[in-house]
């Protein structure tokens, strides 16, 4: 999965369970969602996927070198011992980023984005800071030093955001025997009031231990409702100034503020913090995230069913847009990479705009809207070459080992897909020569139209194949090398482009692994084939 980010994929899952939480809420008769929320939500968890599909090969390549170069311990990543001991370390270094984040003005700034949102549900889960990443990664850098194997530490940091999504739910009441041990709604619901016995408590991830251990745990108390939000309101829809919205504040303190070890150390200091002559110009603006605020009217501006409903249909188009470009970012050129960002965010910002009833930039939805159009359909088509190389040792010579593997008509002797061959001549296909091929896929019986392109005996042999039923296309190489008299050192490159996107999500999470194994499988069979007794008295 390395060639691909899987986070794209989730977005359409999420999309499922997002509007199945809204819909038993209607069934319920409670009203939980507002449109503007929902969409604003949204539009702050879109610009996180982006952020980080930039990031994250970036900040996860320090993670491997600090493992491969400097870790102290050597934990195998077959041992359940290894899994159990980083389950609790990734949950470990996340309450406490997560716990800094709230106690820290510049951390606070790459995380408020998650805690503006005045309705609470699973939309709420996809509001998070575009810039969270860029700092949070930094915490994880210990578990690399103490031996957690990368692979460890993907899924187990994918287990855990998995697993926050569904706390972030009012329809889900308190549940018995895992309340006060595993983070659950009602335990989250906690952590997202802004109720002063509310405020900045439970921080943990999976488990709330961490919260009990470090005295920052409380429960939810039915005589004293949760209200969300953030102490210092957020006043627009902009997902731009949204995520902007307390750094921004500290800039202008940094430019208003007279004394200057207060420019630099205000940034450092605790949240809420802020240089006494700052707070003197800003007394009648609400405080920040410190000591909780009350219950107060929602920001809810008001927009037409007609722009509500155009947003609606953008939103979607975004979500297609998206869940293909981020899927697919680690194979993109640079200028696709900007192309795809510029009119997502474009996209975004116009959306939220039209929901506070403007209409500033409603004109370059004329440009933007088949442009993103245009880039949807590039990226549906955009076809994506996979290449699976495999090598083993024979004990035959260069020539005869090439001689038995071009000898098509004896492929299905050795190679568990092929199931029938076409070809009008027997022994090594030379270059021009043609033949058809049926082969056992996952998706069943598929037709195969190859044309040999080079043979050179006892070196190479390379053909060129077509799937007939799928348009996949196919490049296949034999090399041979000798290692020493009578032994040759095989190498088979299989090189195929899948055509669009359903086929390249399929091949990503399912075919690449099937076919190299069934690859590796092929080798032993060719290599069992060549050496045996039989095909040695037909060489001699």
């Amino acid at each position: 999965m390395s060639g691909y980010n899987i986070n794209g994929l989730a977005i359409p899952l999420f999309m499922i369970l997002m509007l199945g939480e809204y819909l038993l809420l209607r069934v319920q008769g409670r009203s939980l969602h507002r449109f503007n929320d929902s969409v604003n939500s949204l539009s702050m968890g879109i610009l996180l996927l982006l952020s980080d599909a930039l990031l994250k090969a970036y900040t996860f390549a320090v993670f491997i070198w600090l493992w491969d170069n400097h870790r102290l311990f050597d934990f195998a990543v077959g041992d359940p011992l290894t899994w159990v001991v980083f389950f609790f370390g990734v949950d470990f270094c996340y309450y406490w980023f997560h716990r800094i984040a709230h106690e820290i003005n510049i951390l606070w700034g790459a995380h408020v984005g998650h805690h503006q949102g005045e309705e609470y549900n699973l939309t709420t889960a996809l509001r998070q800071s575009a810039f969270q990443y860029g700092f949070s990664w930094v915490f994880y850098l210990p578990l690399a030093l103490l031996g957690c194997p990368p692979a460890v530490f993907v899924i187990q940091f994918i287990v855990l955001k998995m697993y926050q999504f569904w706390l972030h739910t009012q329809s889900i009441n308190r549940i018995p025997l895992i309340e006060g041990i595993m983070s659950t709604p009602s335990s989250h619901r906690v952590h997202h009031a802004k109720n002063p016995i509310y405020i900045d408590r439970n921080y943990g991830g999976t488990l709330v231990i961490w919260d009990r251990v470090f005295g920052t745990w409380q429960p939810e108390l039915a005589s004293t409702p949760c209200h969300y939000g953030t102490t210092r309101p957020l006043d627009t829809l902009n997902p731009i100034r949204a995520n902007l919205q307390h750094w921004s504040m500290l800039a202008r303190d940094t430019l208003t503020t007279a004394r200057w070890q207060d420019k630099l150390s205000l940034w450092f200091r605790p949240t809420g913090w802020r240089p006494e002559d700052c707070r003197v110009l800003d007394a009648n603006v609400p405080g920040m995230q410190k000591h909780g605020s009350a219950e107060r009217p929602k920001y809810d501006p008001q927009s037409t069913p007609g722009k509500k409903a155009y947003v609606a249909i953008s939103m979607a188009v975004t979500f297609v847009v998206c869940t293909l470009f981020i899927f697919l970012s680690p194979q993109l050129s640079s200028m696709q990479l900007v192309a795809g960002v510029l009119l997502t965010v474009s996209g975004l910002v116009i959306a939220n705009d039209l929901l506070e009833n403007r209409r500033r930039y409603w004109w370059t939805e004329l440009v933007r809207m088949p442009l993103m159009l245009w880039f949807a359909v590039s990226l549906w088509t955009l076809p994506v070459t996979t290449r699976i190389v495999d090598t083993i040792i024979i004990e035959r010579s260069p020539a005869q080992t090439l001689a038995y593997a071009s000898s098509v008509n004896r492929w299905p002797e050795w190679h568990p897909q092929s199931t029938q061959i076409d070809v009008t001549s027997l022994g090594p296909l030379k270059a021009g020569d043609r033949f058809n091929e049926v082969i056992d896929t996952p998706m069943g019986a598929n037709r195969v139209s190859w044309e040999v392109i080079n043979y050179s005996e006892g070196n190479d042999w390379r053909v060129l194949g077509n799937n007939l039923d799928n348009e996949v296309r196919i490049d296949l190489t034999y090399r041979v090398t000798s290692i020493a008299p009578g032994i040759s050192e095989f190498e088979r490159t299989l090189a195929y482009t899948m055509p669009n996107f359903p086929l390249v999500a399929a091949n990503a999470l399912h075919f690449k692994a099937a076919i190299e194994q069934k690859s590796e499988q092929a080798l032993q069979q060719l290599k069992t084939a060549i050496e045996g007794d039989e095909y040695k008295g037909g060489l001699d």
